[in-house]
Protein backbone atom coordinates (compact mmCIF):
# COMPACT_ATOMS: atom_id res chain seq x y z
CA UNK A 1 0.00 0.00 0.00
CA UNK A 2 1.12 3.34 -1.07
CA UNK A 3 1.79 6.20 1.72
CA UNK A 4 -0.79 7.96 -0.13
CA UNK A 5 -3.35 5.23 0.44
CA UNK A 6 -2.30 4.67 3.96
CA UNK A 7 -3.20 8.25 4.40
CA UNK A 8 -6.49 8.10 3.11
CA UNK A 9 -7.43 5.16 4.37
CA UNK A 10 -6.42 6.33 7.94
CA UNK A 11 -8.86 9.59 7.44
CA UNK A 12 -11.43 7.46 6.18
CA UNK A 13 -11.23 5.68 9.62
CA UNK A 14 -11.14 8.84 12.01
CA UNK A 15 -13.83 11.26 10.16
CA UNK A 16 -16.03 11.58 13.66
CA UNK A 17 -12.86 11.40 15.55
CA UNK A 18 -11.88 14.54 13.29
CA UNK A 19 -15.35 16.09 13.56
CA UNK A 20 -15.33 16.56 17.38
CA UNK A 21 -11.95 17.75 17.65
CA UNK A 22 -13.07 21.45 17.12
CA UNK A 23 -16.04 21.08 20.27
CA UNK A 24 -14.07 22.15 22.66
CA UNK A 25 -12.29 25.40 22.17
CA UNK A 26 -10.33 24.56 25.74
CA UNK A 27 -9.68 20.60 25.58
CA UNK A 28 -8.02 18.70 27.95
CA UNK A 29 -5.74 16.81 26.50
CA UNK A 30 -2.77 17.69 24.82
CA UNK A 31 -3.54 16.34 20.79
CA UNK A 32 -6.62 18.24 20.85
CA UNK A 33 -5.18 21.60 22.18
CA UNK A 34 -2.37 21.55 19.39
CA UNK A 35 -5.19 21.28 16.50
CA UNK A 36 -7.06 24.32 18.29
CA UNK A 37 -3.79 26.36 18.24
CA UNK A 38 -2.85 25.50 14.87
CA UNK A 39 -6.11 26.42 13.82
CA UNK A 40 -6.20 29.67 15.65
CA UNK A 41 -2.46 31.11 14.61
CA UNK A 42 -3.93 29.87 11.05
CA UNK A 43 -6.55 31.91 10.83
CA UNK A 44 -5.00 35.30 12.76
CA UNK A 45 -1.88 34.83 9.42
CA UNK A 46 -4.55 34.29 7.04
CA UNK A 47 -6.85 37.25 7.92
CA UNK A 48 -3.68 39.63 8.26
CA UNK A 49 -2.63 39.09 4.95
CA UNK A 50 -5.65 37.96 2.95
CA UNK A 51 -9.20 40.05 3.13
CA UNK A 52 -12.43 39.39 3.64
CA UNK A 53 -14.10 38.22 0.74
CA UNK A 54 -11.10 36.75 -1.15
CA UNK A 55 -11.29 33.31 -2.68
CA UNK A 56 -9.62 30.52 -0.07
CA UNK A 57 -8.75 26.89 -0.58
CA UNK A 58 -8.24 24.26 2.52
CA UNK A 59 -5.66 22.25 1.17
CA UNK A 60 -6.38 18.80 3.38
CA UNK A 61 -9.33 20.25 4.76
CA UNK A 62 -10.82 17.14 7.24
CA UNK A 63 -14.08 17.38 8.62
CA UNK A 64 -14.33 20.83 6.93
CA UNK A 65 -14.49 22.66 10.42
CA UNK A 66 -11.97 25.02 8.96
CA UNK A 67 -14.37 25.80 5.56
CA UNK A 68 -16.99 26.19 7.46
CA UNK A 69 -14.97 28.98 9.90
CA UNK A 70 -13.62 30.63 6.94
CA UNK A 71 -17.00 30.59 5.17
CA UNK A 72 -18.61 32.31 8.51
CA UNK A 73 -15.78 34.99 8.68
CA UNK A 74 -16.77 36.23 5.12
CA UNK A 75 -14.24 34.24 2.59
CA UNK A 76 -15.43 32.33 -0.28
CA UNK A 77 -13.91 29.47 0.73
CA UNK A 78 -13.21 25.62 -0.60
CA UNK A 79 -11.86 22.25 0.53
CA UNK A 80 -10.42 19.42 -1.11
CA UNK A 81 -9.09 16.24 0.86
CA UNK A 82 -7.88 12.81 -0.46
CA UNK A 83 -10.57 10.85 1.41
CA UNK A 84 -13.95 10.85 0.20
CA UNK A 85 -15.72 9.89 3.62
CA UNK A 86 -14.01 13.52 4.68
CA UNK A 87 -15.10 15.58 1.73
CA UNK A 88 -18.74 14.09 2.21
CA UNK A 89 -18.71 14.80 5.71
CA UNK A 90 -17.81 18.30 4.54
CA UNK A 91 -20.54 18.52 2.00
CA UNK A 92 -23.50 17.37 4.41
CA UNK A 93 -22.14 19.40 6.87
CA UNK A 94 -21.10 22.84 5.38
CA UNK A 95 -21.68 23.18 1.68
CA UNK A 96 -22.74 20.85 -0.59
CA UNK A 97 -20.58 22.48 -3.60
CA UNK A 98 -17.53 23.62 -1.85
CA UNK A 99 -15.66 20.45 -1.25
CA UNK A 100 -14.02 17.96 -3.73
CA UNK A 101 -11.72 14.68 -3.46
CA UNK A 102 -8.53 15.71 -4.75
CA UNK A 103 -4.65 14.92 -4.34
CA UNK A 104 -2.35 17.64 -2.97
CA UNK A 105 0.13 17.74 -5.62
CA UNK A 106 -2.61 17.54 -8.65
CA UNK A 107 -5.19 20.55 -7.36
CA UNK A 108 -8.23 20.40 -9.65
CA UNK A 109 -8.17 24.02 -10.33
CA UNK A 110 -7.28 26.40 -12.86
CA UNK A 111 -4.00 28.63 -12.83
CA UNK A 112 -4.35 31.90 -10.57
CA UNK A 113 -7.37 30.60 -9.06
CA UNK A 114 -6.84 31.42 -5.72
CA UNK A 115 -6.40 34.86 -3.23
CA UNK A 116 -5.25 32.56 -0.27
CA UNK A 117 -4.58 28.92 0.66
CA UNK A 118 -4.49 27.27 3.97
CA UNK A 119 -2.69 24.02 4.19
CA UNK A 120 -2.50 22.40 7.81
CA UNK A 121 -1.05 19.25 8.96
CA UNK A 122 -0.81 17.59 5.05
CA UNK A 123 2.71 17.96 3.94
CA UNK A 124 4.48 15.94 6.50
CA UNK A 125 2.42 12.65 5.09
CA UNK A 126 4.00 12.98 1.40
CA UNK A 127 7.10 11.66 0.44
CA UNK A 128 8.30 14.87 -0.70
CA UNK A 129 7.15 18.20 -0.61
CA UNK A 130 8.01 20.06 -4.36
CA UNK A 131 5.40 18.87 -6.10
CA UNK A 132 2.75 19.77 -4.02
CA UNK A 133 4.21 23.43 -2.84
CA UNK A 134 4.42 23.72 -7.24
CA UNK A 135 0.85 22.93 -7.30
CA UNK A 136 -0.15 25.47 -4.17
CA UNK A 137 1.86 28.26 -6.11
CA UNK A 138 0.53 27.34 -9.25
CA UNK A 139 -3.02 27.93 -7.88
CA UNK A 140 -2.01 30.76 -6.28
CA UNK A 141 -2.82 34.49 -8.00
CA UNK A 142 0.28 36.37 -7.70
CA UNK A 143 0.86 38.10 -4.06
CA UNK A 144 -1.58 35.46 -2.68
CA UNK A 145 -0.27 34.33 0.38
CA UNK A 146 -0.45 30.15 1.76
CA UNK A 147 -0.45 29.06 5.58
CA UNK A 148 1.44 26.16 5.50
CA UNK A 149 1.89 24.17 8.62
CA UNK A 150 4.52 21.25 9.36
CA UNK A 151 6.29 19.70 12.48
CA UNK A 152 9.20 21.02 14.09
CA UNK A 153 12.65 19.44 13.90
CA UNK A 154 13.71 20.94 16.85
CA UNK A 155 10.74 20.40 19.61
CA UNK A 156 12.90 18.31 22.54
CA UNK A 157 9.24 16.93 23.68
CA UNK A 158 9.20 15.07 20.27
CA UNK A 159 12.51 13.08 20.84
CA UNK A 160 12.03 12.34 24.69
CA UNK A 161 8.48 10.63 23.51
CA UNK A 162 10.98 8.77 21.16
CA UNK A 163 13.03 7.12 24.02
CA UNK A 164 9.72 6.66 26.02
CA UNK A 165 8.46 4.62 23.19
CA UNK A 166 11.73 2.92 22.59
CA UNK A 167 11.66 1.33 26.05
CA UNK A 168 7.86 0.84 26.41
CA UNK A 169 8.42 -1.56 23.42
CA UNK A 170 11.03 -3.48 25.64
CA UNK A 171 8.62 -3.24 28.47
CA UNK A 172 5.17 -3.68 26.55
CA UNK A 173 4.89 -7.88 26.92
CA UNK A 174 5.64 -8.07 30.78
CA UNK A 175 3.42 -5.13 31.47
CA UNK A 176 0.68 -6.79 28.74
CA UNK A 177 1.37 -10.47 30.89
CA UNK A 178 0.59 -8.39 34.42
CA UNK A 179 -2.41 -6.37 33.57
CA UNK A 180 -4.61 -9.01 31.52
CA UNK A 181 -2.90 -12.33 32.50
CA UNK A 182 -2.23 -12.76 36.32
CA UNK A 183 -4.48 -9.59 37.05
CA UNK A 184 -7.12 -10.85 34.63
CA UNK A 185 -8.17 -7.06 33.38
CA UNK A 186 -9.87 -7.06 30.24
CA UNK A 187 -8.65 -6.57 26.92
CA UNK A 188 -9.36 -3.55 25.41
CA UNK A 189 -10.97 -3.05 21.68
CA UNK A 190 -8.77 -0.96 19.39
CA UNK A 191 -8.90 -0.47 15.97
CA UNK A 192 -6.58 -1.59 13.40
CA UNK A 193 -5.42 1.53 11.65
CA UNK A 194 -2.84 1.89 9.05
CA UNK A 195 0.53 3.65 10.48
CA UNK A 196 1.51 6.59 8.54
CA UNK A 197 5.16 8.34 8.95
CA UNK A 198 5.03 12.29 9.91
CA UNK A 199 8.42 13.94 8.86
CA UNK A 200 9.57 17.29 10.74
CA UNK A 201 10.90 20.04 9.11
CA UNK A 202 13.96 22.29 10.39
CA UNK A 203 12.79 26.17 9.59
CA UNK A 204 16.17 27.17 7.51
CA UNK A 205 15.76 24.59 4.92
CA UNK A 206 12.29 24.56 4.98
CA UNK A 207 12.51 28.66 4.31
CA UNK A 208 15.03 28.05 1.65
CA UNK A 209 13.00 25.11 -0.34
CA UNK A 210 9.77 26.91 -0.17
CA UNK A 211 11.76 30.37 -1.48
CA UNK A 212 13.07 28.32 -4.13
CA UNK A 213 9.44 27.48 -5.49
CA UNK A 214 8.30 31.09 -5.38
CA UNK A 215 6.88 31.07 -1.94
CA UNK A 216 8.09 34.00 0.10
CA UNK A 217 7.97 33.62 3.84
CA UNK A 218 6.48 36.47 5.35
CA UNK A 219 5.93 34.86 8.71
CA UNK A 220 5.91 32.53 11.16
CA UNK A 221 5.05 30.83 15.01
CA UNK A 222 5.80 27.63 16.37
CA UNK A 223 3.53 26.36 19.15
CA UNK A 224 2.64 23.72 21.53
CA UNK A 225 4.64 22.21 23.81
CA UNK A 226 3.74 18.80 25.70
CA UNK A 227 5.00 15.39 25.66
CA UNK A 228 2.17 13.05 24.27
CA UNK A 229 3.78 10.30 25.83
CA UNK A 230 2.79 11.59 29.59
CA UNK A 231 -1.08 12.15 28.41
CA UNK A 232 -1.57 8.82 30.34
CA UNK A 233 -0.45 9.87 33.59
CA UNK A 234 -2.17 13.82 33.18
CA UNK A 235 -3.74 15.60 30.02
CA UNK A 236 -1.48 18.43 29.45
CA UNK A 237 -4.19 20.86 27.48
CA UNK A 238 -3.79 23.36 29.92
CA UNK A 239 -0.23 23.26 29.46
CA UNK A 240 -0.12 23.70 25.57
CA UNK A 241 -2.07 26.86 26.05
CA UNK A 242 0.29 28.29 28.36
CA UNK A 243 2.88 27.52 26.08
CA UNK A 244 1.37 29.76 23.41
CA UNK A 245 2.46 33.04 24.64
CA UNK A 246 5.55 31.88 23.44
CA UNK A 247 5.10 30.97 19.94
CA UNK A 248 6.63 34.66 18.63
CA UNK A 249 9.48 34.49 21.05
CA UNK A 250 12.35 33.84 19.17
CA UNK A 251 14.33 32.77 22.15
CA UNK A 252 11.88 29.94 23.00
CA UNK A 253 9.28 29.04 19.89
CA UNK A 254 12.15 26.24 19.38
CA UNK A 255 11.12 24.49 21.66
CA UNK A 256 7.37 23.67 20.25
CA UNK A 257 6.10 21.19 18.55
CA UNK A 258 4.14 22.97 15.22
CA UNK A 259 5.18 25.39 12.82
CA UNK A 260 3.04 28.04 11.22
CA UNK A 261 4.66 29.71 7.84
CA UNK A 262 2.67 32.65 6.12
CA UNK A 263 4.10 32.81 2.29
CA UNK A 264 3.91 34.87 -0.77
CA UNK A 265 3.34 33.69 -3.94
CA UNK A 266 6.18 35.31 -5.86
CA UNK A 267 5.11 35.36 -9.64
Amino acid sequence: MSAKSQVEELFTKTVDDWARFYEDPTPPTLGAQNLVSRMRFSLEMLESGVTSGARVLDVGCGAGQLVGELTRRGYEAWGVDISEAMVRYGREHYHPDRFRTADVEQLPFADNTFDGIVCLGVLEYLNRDEAALRDMWRVLKPGGRAIITTPSSTCPFYYMDQLYQKAWLLARPAARGLRYGLLRRPMPVRRALPVVVHRRYYRPRWAKLMRSLGLELEDWVCHSWGWYSLEWLFSQGAFCRASDRFARNRFLSWLASDQVARVRAVK
